[in-house]
């Protein structure tokens, strides 16, 4: 039945329904948006590309959502047309929550480069859901419109509820419902509350019983979901943060054949790595490369570690190192939370941990009275292998320094190649470094080989202020094997390649080239 055709009461309870409509449409398609990254996190990471690409296919699909919506409500402006395209965008959305792991799968398998594959995520996960959420604004605005007078109103007050309802969804989606559910489980939630604007808008019994079968099956499958999981949940603990997704898991290193517990947030790599048989004992190899701040200054009692991840290198300093405190900065409280659960993170009067960016705790630090410290080690990594740009700059450098002792010794890991396609990030860190640092040293902790310097590795980067790195010291025995992958080849970075500003660091780029 055509809305125009309705009596003033009924008209107004429309216009009530419809608004309600907009709302939430608006609502569902940021969570929509929240969510679903967090579905692909653990396949392709988080970083500037692929928030890219989801944010670059939403607004496509919604921009022909929009257009096609308001072609079809011209043509057929009924409530129950609208009605179908609600019910259909519950349905997909619901595949989306059970389907996209064996999609995504699927896409890692094609071996795509990240542009690529985020884009195809995005297209696949994203984009037919939000093309049906698109259609619904023209199409609330066409069914309440009532005369060409007032139309400027009417579309004006159901545009800014839909704006509206796109700010509770960001904040809802970002602050409550991550932090409450798994994310497929959210998607469930949200295809039923999807579903069940559908009976605002039918106007027949049978149409709204329909609707009401579709939010209970819905429903049942997020209560089944958040009960007993969904079809090929990823093998190991799945925990959602703040501000990542993280995959917790065991293996065996091969090397030894001891168990091993993996934390991840790349899909590519290891961010943390703990025997279990003895949780403070450094299993990555670049991570033993901080112990060279004891070697190059002996007397080191005060560190501050950016970047915490599963906190293997602090428990490290607290079990072998008693007279050393630490300051951890860990911009993710999930993390740590984490790292307490299942990397056996204990409280210790020489630990302090900050749970902030480390580029704002280096801002704040010098005012806030925090002193200098002997040794500056950093690991900060965003989901994928890149470190967050604004940690790569000249400005972040002279902060660093600032925070150092006179013979303070800063230690960075980086994961690049010494020469070639896969050096960028790597260059434009020494250059940027560089220019607070007159002593830079260059560690290949893989394969410190010349023959290996186009190589992807971890790279450790040792900087000094006033005290000469190069100087002669006689190493302990323990540092030797460390000392041994020393670069000694004269380096000179690649012109090309700019030093790192917070005004330009195109850290995303060269990482791509990896």
């Amino acid at each position: 039945m055509n809305y125009d055709s309705r009596n003033e009461g009924q008209r107004v309870r429309i216009q009530a329904r419809l608004q309600i409509v907009s709302f939430f449409s608006g609502a569902a398609t940021m969570i929509l948006e929240l969510t679903g990254s967090r579905l692909v996190a653990p396949f392709f990471g988080t970083s500037l590309i692929v928030w890219t690409a989801l944010i670059g296919i939403i607004m496509t699909s919604l921009c022909f959502g929009n257009w096609l919506g308001g072609s079809i409500a011209d043509k057929r402006p009924e409530g129950k047309l609208l009605g179908r395209i609600l019910i259909f965008a519950a349905i997909i959305i619901a595949i989306t929550a059970t389907a996209s792991n064996y999609i995504l799968t699927s896409l890692q398998g094609l071996n795509l480069n990240l542009y690529a594959a985020s884009v195809c995520a995005a297209l696949c996960i994203f984009a037919p859901a939000s093309l049906l959420l698109g259609m619904v604004s023209p199409f609330v605005a066409r069914l309440a419109m009532q005369d060409v007078s007032s139309s400027g109103a009417v579309v004006g007050r159901l545009y800014a509820l839909n704006s509206a309802g796109s700010i509770l969804g960001t904040f809802l989606g970002g602050f409550v419902l991550i932090s409450l559910f798994p994310s497929g489980v959210i998607l469930m939630l949200l295809a039923s509350g999807v579903a069940f604007l559908s009976v605002l808008v039918y106007t027949g019994a049978w149409r709204k019983i329909i609707s009401v079968l579709v939010v209970a099956a819905i429903g049942t499958g997020a209560w089944a979901a958040d009960k007993y999981g969904l079809p090929m949940s990823p093998v190991g603990v799945q925990i959602d943060t703040a501000y990542n997704h993280l995959s917790i898991v065991e293996s065996v290193d091969t090397r030894n054949g001891r168990r091993v517990r993996v934390l991840i947030t790349n899909p590519d790599a290891a961010q943390s790595l703990m025997y279990t048989d003895h949780p403070s004992e450094l299993v990555s190899e670049y991570t033993k490369f901080y112990d060279l701040a004891f070697h190059y200054k002996p007397d080191t009692k005060r560190v501050l570690m950016l970047g915490g991840g599963g906190y293997c290198v602090p428990r490290y300093l607290l079990d072998t190192r008693r007279d050393v405190s630490i300051d951890v900065v860990e911009l993710d409280p999930g993390v740590t939370e984490a790292a307490r659960d299942y990397f056996n993170l204990k409280d210790d009067e020489n630990m302090r941990i900050f749970h902030e960016d480390a580029r704002t705790f280096l801002n704040r630090a010098q005012h806030d009275g925090f002193g200098q410290y002997d040794a500056i080690f950093m690991d900060t990594f965003n989901s994928w292998t890149s470190i967050p740009f604004q940690m790569t700059t000249v400005e972040t450098a002279s902060l660093l320094r600032e925070l150092l002792k006179p013979d303070g010794v800063l230690i960075v890991n980086i994961i690049a190649s010494v020469y070639g396609q896969k050096a960028g990030v790597f260059h434009g860190i020494y250059k940027a470094f560089s220019s607070a640092f007159s002593t830079m040293m260059i560690f290949p902790a893989n394969a410190p080989d010349p023959k290996y310097a186009r190589a992807l590795q971890n790279i450790i980067l040792v900087g000094a202020g006033d005290l000469s790195l190069s100087a002669p010291l006689t190493p302990d025995a323990k540092f030797s094997d460390l000392l041994s992958h020393q670069w000694l080849e004269p380096f000179t970075p690649d012109s090309v390649v700019p030093a790192f500003t917070d005004a330009f660091a195109p850290v995303e780029r060269y990482t791509l080239l990896q």
